[in-house]
Order: C-alpha cells, then structure tokens, then sequence
C-alpha cells in the first residue's frame, strides 16, 4: 500500500493529480483488488504529510470514476472489478443473439437490419470523434487552471505540457495533436517547434471577475505577501498586483512550500494559487487557513475572445472529421 500512496515532490505535477494517477493505476492493473480496503484519510494525510483535503478530493475523483465505494461506518474499499476478455466476448455474442431476435420478431430483413447496424455505427463514431488538444503553459498552477477551464468541453481530449519539458523535449508535442493552445508570450517559441504551425491557437488570459474584484479593492496601506507554488506564478500574481492595485505595495514573495508563521505574522492580505492546498503540505496549508487577514485564491483564465476563437476552431475540425 505505501508504494501506492506516495509523492514525488520532484515533479512538476500537482499533489492531489499525482496520487490520483497512482491510484487509478494500481486499481485498473489489479494491484490493489475488488474488496480491498484503502487507508483512511486521516491515515494517507499524516503518512504523507499533505492536507486531508488533498486527501479527501483525491477519494471523491476516484469515487466518482467507479473505483472506490464508501462505506459507511466501516470505510473505503475498490469496487472496480477487471472484466476478462473473454467473458466479454462472451456478453458481447449474448447482447448482439438479444438485439437480432427483437429485430426479427419485428419482421426486418437480415439485409434491413445490416443498414440499421451501420446507420448506428456511423453515429456513433460521429458522437466519439475527439480532437486532441494539448494545453503548454509554462507554469504549474496556470497549466493546471486551464485543464480545469476546459475540462468539460465536449468531444475533446486534454494534455497538458509545461513549457520547460517541452523545450527539452519537443518532441512532447506530437503531431497527433489536432491543435496546440498556449499563451501569446510563448507563441512564436511553440510554433516555432510545431510540424504544422497552423495548429497553434494563441490564447490571452485574466483573473476571473471575482479575484480581479478582490485584488482591486486591496487598500494602499494593505501589507501585502505573494506565496506561489512557483517563481513564474509569483511574477504573473505580482504584474497583477501592480496593473489593477497600483498604489498598493507587494511585502514579501516566498515560495508555498516554504511558508512559515513569521511570513504570515503582520500581513493582511496573502495571495495563493487557487487550491493551493495540492501543492504545499498539510502544515502550511493549516497556517494559510487560519490566516487572520484576506486570503486571494488567485487563478487565471481564457478570455471570452480566445475561448470562442479556441471553440470555433474545435467545431471545424470536428466537422472535418466527421464527414
């Protein structure tokens, strides 16, 4: 088990995403069983050193994904069973007999029903086309708050790249991507790696309206502290402080993980990555929850021109391969 719930805090990817991964692996590969029982939250949360929230979410995802069921009063168990392939064969030749013999009965032509099938078929691989999107983003906490914004778009599939590993490994950017999104600072650099460079969609971002509105109404007396994940996210969060809170003044940048009670001591207001409890430990996600001035989860976006742009494109090559 303790292969399983583990971090690797070398890694450019969220906490929370790490041990999701791990364990949606280990379960689909039967490593761990049907029935078998998961540590609790409290259990996982002090081994690891990481906010039960962290924890919690990561039981919800796998939850939600049919992998693991709570029971109550006596816990968490995997509830995923691996289907043989020939017992699914086997449903499948049953399922295909039912299907034929209703069909029969309703008085179709073997040759009637054969058009049907493949009217179905049609259909259905239209309903499944997906167009492959990769998201390059040059910080953690921005990539991620992508993904999340495109998330649930439909008929797409997501990766996501930070810039520093594409720069040392282009070749990350596959040439089956359909279409390449990053930034308007990074543009000219990934198109410039691109095999087809028409497949790049620049894109502009913004606070969401609710950070915007808290940033601008920081008072200019306001002492202010910026705690990132990382540097780049840092810089963005300070532009931002500078462009929409002109007279207030940034105190101190220190990096999330290395956040202590003196950092916070005589502040008012702090700025994190929004859901910043994926990327710090338990014990600094505690001294930023009960952190007596203003918390700003900040968190950045697509513009409504660069989502409808993004979007239009989508559409039209789902319309190409549909055809």
């Amino acid at each position: 088990m303790d292969s399983i719930f583990c971090i690797n805090p070398q890694l450019h990817i969220p906490i929370y995403q790490q041990l999701v991964d791990a364990a949606r692996s280990a379960i689909k590969r039967g490593v761990l069983d049907f029935g078998q029982q998961l540590p609790t939250v409290q259990e996982v949360s002090e081994e690891l050193s990481i906010a039960r929230g962290t924890v919690k979410r990561v039981y919800d995802e796998l939850e939600r994904e049919g992998l693991i069921e709570k029971v109550q009063g006596r816990g968490t168990f995997v509830c995923y069973r691996p289907v043989s392939t020939e017992s699914r064969k086997e449903q499948a030749m049953t399922a295909i007999d039912e299907l034929l013999q209703q069909l029969d009965q309703m008085g179709f032509s073997p040759a009637e029903i054969n058009i049907f099938l493949n009217l179905k078929l049609r259909e259905r691989a239209a309903e499944e086309s997906l167009v492959k999107v990769a998201v390059v983003e040059c910080n953690p906490e921005t990539l991620s708050q992508l993904v999340g914004q495109l998330r649930h778009m439909k008929q797409v599939d997501l990766y996501s790249h930070l810039l520093e590993d594409v720069r040392q490994y282009p070749y990350k950017l596959s040439e089956d991507y359909d279409l390449v999104v990053t930034t308007a600072t990074h543009g000219e650099y990934v198109q410039s790696i691109l095999s087809a460079p028409q497949k790049l969609v620049r894109i502009a971002l913004r606070p969401p309206t609710g950070v915007l509105a808290a940033i601008i109404r920081m008072q200019a007396e306001e002492k202010i502290g910026l705690f990132p994940y990382s540097q780049r996210f840092g810089q963005l969060m300070r532009r931002t402080c500078e462009t929409y809170a002109e007279d207030t003044k940034v105190q101190t940048c220190v990096p999330l993980d290395e956040v202590t009670a003196e950092d916070l001591a005589g502040l008012d207001t702090i700025l994190v990555p929004q859901g910043y409890e994926r990327y710090c430990t338990a014990e600094v996600a505690e001294k930023i929850a009960h952190f007596a001035g203003h918390c700003i989860e900040c968190s950045y976006e697509m513009d409504e021109g660069s989502l409808l742009y993004l979007q239009t494109k989508i559409q039209r090559l789902l319309e190409k391969k549909t055809v």
